[in-house]
């Protein structure tokens, strides 16, 4: 097996772990929804917790984050979805999230999912 491999396949098998760590760290009525929104990821294939987890930051912001911004505010669920598929840059610091991670109707479910979270 080449060292690029190698690498690949520990650096992914972490990234599944800390995945499924997640829900466990969740406080209160939100276990279910991390649950629910690491659920989703994997069935769909998304990768989204190599950058963003539940309620800390790893390169891009926490879903928990994105709720207090976004919640509450008109159009917020077509706003994080925009961002979500198509990338965004300059709203949480300076590295960019790339564009076409997501469908435009995952990207729709998860803006709805992580807007659902409890913010309190």
């Amino acid at each position: 097996m080449s060292r690029f491999r190698t690498r690949f396949t520990a650096v992914a098998g972490a990234l599944t772990f800390a995945a499924f760590l997640q829900p466990a760290i969740a406080a209160g009525g939100n276990r279910a929804a991390a649950a629910k929104i690491d659920s989703y990821l994997e069935a769909n294939g998304l990768v989204c917790t190599g950058c963003h987890a539940f309620d800390y930051t790893v390169v891009g912001p926490s879903w928990i984050s994105v709720a207090k911004k976004y919640k509450g505010k008109a159009g917020a669920v077509a706003e994080v979805a925009k961002r979500i598929a198509g990338g965004s840059s300059g709203i949480w610091g300076s590295l960019p999230m790339p564009p076409g991670q997501t469908t435009p109707a995952q990207a729709k479910k998860l803006a709805e999912m992580i807007l659902g979270l409890d913010t309190k």
